[in-house]
């Protein structure tokens, strides 16, 4: 005997979403009319299945004919996922900031890790999408996502900040611009430095070269500078430059990487690269009296948490290589696979903290006993 879409758990997942969610896919043009699908649930249970599905459109169609959620035809999908992009964007930026409203640290800070992440198409070397990301380091939450086409700059000023927040982001992400405008709303940044990073001045305004300070560290050596961070048509931001020398075995680990790197580019090595890869270095603006400069590259560390969502959105999710060459159609599955990792999400953070089954009982009270 088969079990009806209605007899399953699908309604747990309906106690997860935002509220105003079926409101929002009239509102952004997924959801028109009854047709093929009842309503914009059983349109979403559509879209997430084929999100997670490793089969193409037709296989998604026949099981999902057969489950009883909905019955339509690979073009009827296809037109679905087009016009279902705004509507999961929508989706995917509710569910992330249900997720961001969560307890801080003592003094009101709350370390953030910063990043983006490529999808390639089918048949695709380049990058074609990029995912920007942010993870809320204390409960290891995604609290934001955007997705942009592969012109789509890493920008930490994209990031929703708020103060307290204290961002933590690499080399990429080192935008006068970017500080300003964290310094602007009481946030905070811890940003990693290139040996040719953004002109800064010391104390007395000579201009300050990270590098050069940093070599006169031995391994163990912690050295901190106060600096500003120079920026154009605006007051210099004030901040610190906190670096540390590696051990030898990790900085020939650094020198190998980046070596193998500039030689697959085919571009010739400066030789200041080499040595800044015996050193992490790092700009931040956190105050000595909120976080001390061994307390500063300690919290710099988990920032690889973001790396590691990653690995796990690529790999459990399969995020890293979408099976569409339409442009609409691959943003919809992509964003589509987003919703999907923050409703995971929001139902493991649910089980620890508020109930082992993940949601509230008053969701499911409207059904029949």
């Amino acid at each position: 005997m088969r079990v009806g879409a209605a007899d399953d758990e699908w309604k747990v997942i309906e106690g997860l979403l935002p509220a105003g969610w079926k409101e929002a896919a009239r509102e952004r043009g997924a959801f028109r009319r009854a047709r093929y699908t009842n309503d914009p649930a059983s349109l979403l249970r559509l879209l997430l299945f084929h999100a997670v599905n490793d089969g193409g459109l037709r296989e998604t169609v026949a099981q999902a004919r057969v489950s009883g959620i909905a019955e339509m035809s690979q073009v009827a999908l296809f037109k679905r996922l087009r016009t279902s992009g705004a509507w999961l964007a929508w989706l995917g930026a509710e569910l992330a900031r249900s997720l961001r409203d969560q307890p801080r640290l003592p003094q009101e800070l709350r370390p953030r890790a910063i990043d983006s992440t490529t999808v390639q198409g089918p048949a695709s070397t380049g990058t074609q999408w990029r995912v920007h990301y942010s993870l809320d380091l204390v409960n290891l939450n995604c609290d934001w996502i955007e997705l942009t086409d592969a012109q789509g700059a890493e920008l930490l000023e994209r990031t929703p900040m708020r103060r307290g927040d204290v961002l933590l982001a690499d080399r990429n992400y080192l935008r006068p611009a970017a500080v300003r405008a964290a310094a602007e709303v009481g946030a905070y940044v811890l940003v990693r430095l290139r040996w040719s990073h953004s002109p800064m001045v010391d104390r007395r305004e000579r201009p300050f070269h990270a590098l050069r300070h940093a070599r006169k560290l031995k391994v163990g050596q912690v050295g901190t500078w106060p600096v500003k961070l120079s920026v154009p048509a605006g007051k210099a931001v004030a901040g610190r430059v906190v670096a540390t020398r590696l051990p030898a075995p990790l900085a020939a680990k650094v020198e190998r990487r980046v070596t193998n790197c500039a030689s697959k580019k085919g571009k010739e090595l400066d030789p200041r690269t080499l040595q800044a890869a015996h050193f992490v270095m790092v700009f931040t603006t956190l105050p000595a009296v909120l976080l001390s400069a061994s307390g500063v590259l300690e919290l710099y560390r988990y920032r690889w948490q973001i790396e590691l969502a990653f690995k796990r959105l690529k790999q459990l999710l399969k995020l890293g290589r979408l099976p569409h060459k339409t442009p609409d159609i691959a943003r919809a599955w992509i964003l589509a696979k987003l919703v999907v990792a923050l409703l995971l999400e929001t139902l493991y953070r649910n089980a620890r903290v508020f109930s082992p089954w993940g949601y509230r009982l008053e969701v499911l009270s409207s059904r029949p006993s």
